[in-house]
């Protein structure tokens, strides 16, 4: 042994080289989540979806998913949080126009160009440059273009419309931190959509409240008003 020329490895050598490939698989596993649908794991293509964690989705594999939860194996630990579409927004993607990319992740190869590239700098969404989309209005861009265009833009760097700093959602982010804060923000939100139909249907009652009283004829019209304000007052 030895004396053939070759030389034998040492063991700091061997981990080294192990923890480049172990970091080079979680690379490309990172990157596979921005060409593949993060449920069905086809190649993303539109109508794309993005729920409120940043995952990107084919939107026909979530319709799918929700007439028949047993649809895909492990959709249910995938897309806990997906009980309706309102829980997910339709994205805007720019196509690049250089992919070809309509191969299986089984063989997925990490130098192929990313199937979308940011409309605004054109960079492409590959999953070394952080991405983001507008929960409002769906825009999906490089987190680079919307930072640039503070003090000279008001609105989504792509479309224009006004959103609130809660809105934005990066995208397939691996950050737990984020990811708590975002979850904390669908908590936020669900609070405000409750509280906002609870509002609403109180607002409807009193107005059904009132046309009633409105018809009823003049001799019983100030015993109706009556008994609506004696309701609304024990209400309050």
């Amino acid at each position: 042994m030895g004396n053939d020329g070759g030389s034998i490895p040492r063991r700091s050598e061997m981990v080294k080289e192990k923890q480049k490939s172990e970091t080079a698989d979680k690379s490309a596993q990172l990157q596979a989540l921005f060409y593949y649908c993060a449920l069905s794991k086809q190649p993303l293509a539109p109508p794309i979806v993005g729920d409120s964690l940043g995952r990107l989705y084919n939107k026909d594999a979530i319709i799918t998913y929700l007439l028949d939860k047993t649809s895909f194996g492990d959709g249910q630990s995938i897309c806990a949080d997906i009980k309706s579409l309102k829980d997910v927004v339709t994205l805007t993607v720019k196509p690049n126009p250089t992919s070809k990319h309509k191969t299986s992740i089984l063989s997925f190869d990490a130098q192929q160009p990313a199937p979308f590239v940011c409309p605004v700098s054109l960079k492409e969404m590959n999953g070394h440059t952080q991405f983001e989309f507008v929960w409002t209005c769906g825009c999906v861009f490089a987190a680079l273009a919307r930072k640039e265009m503070v003090g000279k833009a008001v609105g989504c760097p792509v479309c224009a419309k006004p959103f609130a700093e809660r809105d934005v959602v990066p995208v397939n982010s691996t950050d737990e931190g984020v990811l708590a804060a975002l979850r904390e923000r669908v908590k936020e939100r669900k609070a405000e959509e409750k509280a906002r139909k609870s509002k609403n249907k109180a607002k409807r009652k009193r107005s059904v409240a009132d046309e009633a009283a409105g018809s009823l004829p003049d001799g019983d019209l100030s015993l109706e008003a009556s008994r609506v304000t004696k309701v609304r007052k024990s209400k309050a």
